[in-house]
């Protein structure tokens, strides 16, 4: 995503923190999603088939309570065990759809509650009214394995409260007295249970929001860092990490293709702020910064070397092909203006120097002090023009108006 996309997203994120309800911006549900399925599809899947577990488990409760219905009581809960158990197990290896995973077992103790019903209601034995209590466990079970959504989670409790509740009314042959016993007793449950619900699927979402915010963060502080505040591009350090590790990765090739490098700036830059101001300074840096970026590919290295200079290396270049690069970024910043006000316009240009690396050795430094030479050269030769470094022509000069580069400072790069 980039940088200013980062920068709405994090305002999104800052306005759904302060939401009481923490809802998930539209733009970022399906990044939500994937977090989320990071964290919790496997322990979802842990959780089912436990539950599944504990439920086949409960047979032996219920052919010690219901002692009439063995038979009926072994068909029906470990058959639909071994169904439900089957079934959550191709959802996690086909689907793999979190949401449907993060109801699967609320759904499924909808079955799991009217099975159990419809055991106890089959039996004669006169502990069914006290066993009916056991049923409680269903509706917490439910609302502790939901993490993502917690609309639908209301409606799993809701039609698992039914199925409860029509089981009692039949249990107890429709006893008004003790359909209140029971409620008094579900109902404080059923509230705790669907705040638990609902605290697990508010911290899902605060995690997840507050996670992306802090990775937002820290990308912007790393743009920071390695990007120049003014015209958005690369900062000098960025630029020599970039390009020290491209002529490494270049080093260990038969064949490396040819690199080239340019390096450019404005011409008599110090009368523009001198007559104009830093103001309008401030913006011819930023117009060649944009004009730069038209012009570079994706796989160019661009930056802004320091005050009103920039540098790009262009991998896989010839010379002739990036002095073609670099004549046309001069021609369109020829023909580029700057409004200094209602009535007046600046116009401006740039010298260029070129230089290709004729060797396999990753000497940015040379490289570099080469095309600073060819730069000079076309600031002698009358500016607004793109010269090339050539060992045979160009004399052995140290640069006297970029001194940017010197013999006693040669560049070191640390991997990181």
């Amino acid at each position: 995503m980039p940088h200013e996309l980062h920068k709405e997203s994090r305002l999104l994120i800052q306005e759904a923190l302060k939401d009481p309800l923490v809802r998930i911006p539209r733009a970022l549900k399906s990044d939500y999603y994937s977090h989320q399925k990071g964290l919790h599809l496997k322990y979802l899947l842990q959780v089912n088939l436990f539950a599944q577990f504990a439920y086949a488990s409960y047979t032996l409760a219920d052919i010690y309570v219901l002692t009439d219905v063995h038979t009926l009581l072994i068909i029906t809960k470990l058959g639909f065990t071994v169904l439900v158990t089957l079934l959550t197990i191709w959802i996690y290896h086909h689907k793999q759809n979190l949401p449907l995973f993060d109801l699967l077992l609320p759904t499924s103790i909808i079955g799991a509650s009217a099975v159990w019903f419809f055991n106890l209601n089959q039996s004669e034995s006169p502990y069914t009214q006290i066993y009916q209590y056991a049923s409680l466990v269903f509706i917490v079970l439910a609302n502790l394995s939901v993490h993502v959504h917690f609309k639908p989670s209301l409606i799993t409790s809701a039609l698992i409260t039914l199925m409860i509740y029509i089981g009692v009314y039949f249990n107890v042959d429709g006893d008004r007295q003790q359909l209140i016993l029971f409620s008094l007793i579900y109902l404080p449950v059923l509230s705790f249970s669907i705040y638990i619900s609902w605290n697990s699927t508010l911290k899902s979402r605060i995690v997840f929001l507050q996670h992306t915010l802090n990775e937002y963060n820290r990308q912007a502080f790393e743009h920071m860092a390695h990007t120049d505040s003014l015209t958005g591009l690369n900062n000098r350090r960025s630029f020599e990490y970039l390009a020290h590790r491209h002529l490494l990765s270049i080093v260990e090739e038969d064949h490396p293709d040819p690199t080239s490098l340019i390096v450019f700036d404005v011409d008599h830059f110090k009368k523009i702020n001198d007559n104009y101001g830093h103001d309008i300074g401030d913006k011819v840096l930023k117009i060649i910064a944009e004009t730069a970026c038209s012009e570079m590919r994706p796989t160019d290295i661009l930056a802004r070397y320091g005050g009103e200079e920039f540098i790009a290396l262009l991998p896989n270049t010839h010379l002739d092909d990036a002095l073609k690069i670099a004549d046309s970024l001069r021609q369109r910043i020829e023909r580029t203006e700057v409004a200094i006000d209602q009535q007046q316009t600046l116009r401006f240009t740039i010298s260029v120097g070129a230089a290709i690396l004729e060797t396999c050795e990753n000497d940015l430094y040379t490289l570099i002090k080469q095309a600073d030479i060819a730069l000079y050269q076309a600031k002698a030769n009358g500016r607004n023009r793109v010269e090339h470094y050539d060992p045979f022509i160009s004399p052995v000069l140290e640069p006297q108006v970029h001194g940017s580069w010197s013999n006693d400072r040669p560049i070191k790069i640390v991997e990181e």
